[in-house]
């Protein structure tokens, strides 16, 4: 575990050196959200990713029309990790990359999660705020979960905000002695 997030670290940090020369900091972000959000939805994909029986070919002949709208870099990166069966590296490589991209000096990327979708208007205001009170610009990416019942749920720098129903009646549990 250690080592994959030490390793993870490294790629990430390699791809944000590449990435900050050809001036595609953000393009490379925006691959690595998509690359999260395709295996948070799909999370067979990365099962078959990293399967050690299935021959890298294979793999990547399932990346090829996802690789098509990925920046150069990314999509090297992603065929090296199938290639030398460390696609179990993915879902860390974003965090990691978005940490590595935060401490140069880019944009705050903030996990948002709500019981339901905010609307842009929502978005845009939360956006702002943020930005003012971070002092940097600010990146959203929103995450869909109802268990929060209502409110909102921040992931800022590894930190959590919990701000929602969900969060307000558990604390109230532990004061009454629940």
């Amino acid at each position: 575990m250690w080592q994959e997030e030490t390793l993870g670290e490294r790629y990430a940090q390699a791809l944000l050196e590449a990435a900050r020369e050809a001036h595609a900091e953000k393009t490379v972000a925006e691959d690595l959200a998509l690359l999260e959000d395709l295996l948070r939805s799909v999370p067979e994909l990365l099962a078959f990713l990293a399967h050690p029986r299935v021959e890298p070919k294979t793999k990547e002949k399932v990346l090829e029309d996802l690789e098509k709208v990925l920046h150069p870099y990314t999509r090297n990166l992603l065929r090296l990790l199938v290639r030398h069966g460390r696609a179990a590296l993915l879902p860390k490589l974003s965090s990691a990359y978005f940490q590595a991209l935060e401490k140069a000096g880019g944009p705050m990327h903030v996990v948002v999660r709500t019981a339901r979708p905010l609307s842009p208007e929502i978005q845009d205001k939360l956006r702002a705020r943020l930005a003012e009170a971070l002092g940097r610009e600010v990146v959203l990416r929103e995450e869909a979960a109802p268990e929060l019942l209502a409110g909102v749920e921040l992931m800022i720098s590894g930190r959590r905000l919990d701000a929602s129903l969900r969060g307000r009646l558990q604390r109230l549990g532990r004061a009454l002695g629940g």
